[in-house]
């Protein structure tokens, strides 16, 4: 996690910084004062949350630069959708803000003990937690009559195609799939590696609780099932379990 905090204040920046800290310990907090330090600071790195004062030159008159800076970050497209919450003493302008900056949120100054914009830096933190955990786990969309699957690859046991149609175990739940292939399944995953110990069968090696070579049978964690080996494969599995296993 990673929050952009933009505020000219310096007393209101580190009073911001400590209630980030409180939200996200271990997340990397980047404050700045100035607009071209925070312009330089975004495009170096992946920002997950925006914190922007509205007023950022107050000796300025009518000075709006903190949604100048929100604009130029919307224009890239890595920043279209990243949560922005927008610090201000000004009233009436959170319609124009909400709509056209697509502001996530904003607080008025003086903030204070700090209490709600921590409640509300700690919701959008775990939206975005939430978000990002999901974002990292592969996963397959499939759907059938009606229904629609996501297929988080990381719970697959195995699969396995029996006459046209694919059976997906999982740790939860079988998924039917009829006139889907193994080899079509398993070149919808990326990121995970799964091991054929026959054709139109793929076991998650992470589930393995052991191996018979002599009689070709794999024994998995989470399902009373028996994989066989087949003869033309047994070679070829055999290596890349080892490769797998280190």
């Amino acid at each position: 996690m990673r929050v952009l905090i933009l505020e000219d204040n310096e007393k209101t920046r580190k009073a911001l910084v400590k209630i980030v800290r409180s939200c996200t310990p271990d997340g990397e907090i980047c404050d700045f004062g100035k607009r071209a330090d925070a312009y330089m600071c975004a495009w170096e790195k992946e920002i997950d949350l925006f914190l922007i004062d509205i007023v950022l030159e107050p000796d300025r008159k009518n000075d709006n630069s903190g949604i100048v800076f929100a604009d130029s970050m919307r224009e890239h497209v890595k920043y279209r959708l990243t949560p922005i919450i927008f610090i201000t003493v000004l009233s009436g302008l959170e319609p124009q803000l909400l709509k056209r900056v697509h502001c996530y949120d904003y607080i008025e100054k003086p903030i204070g003990d700090g209490e709600i914009i921590k409640r509300r830096i700690s919701e959008v933190i775990e939206g975005i937690t939430f978000e990002n955990k999901h974002k990292q786990r592969e996963y397959i969309p499939l759907r059938h009559d009606g229904i629609g699957y996501m297929v988080y690859v990381d719970e697959v046991i195995y699969f396995a195609n029996r006459r046209g149609t694919l059976y997906i175990y999982t740790v939860d739940d079988t998924i039917i799939i009829p006139n889907l292939s193994a080899k079509t399944f398993l070149r919808k995953i990326k990121h995970t590696l799964f091991l054929m110990p026959t054709y139109g069968t793929a076991v998650n090696p992470k589930y393995i609780d052991s191996i018979d070579f002599r009689n070709r049978e794999v024994y998995l964690r989470g399902t009373e099932d028996v994989v066989s080996i087949g003869g033309r494969m047994l070679k070829q599995f055999r290596e890349a379990y080892i490769e797998w296993c280190g």
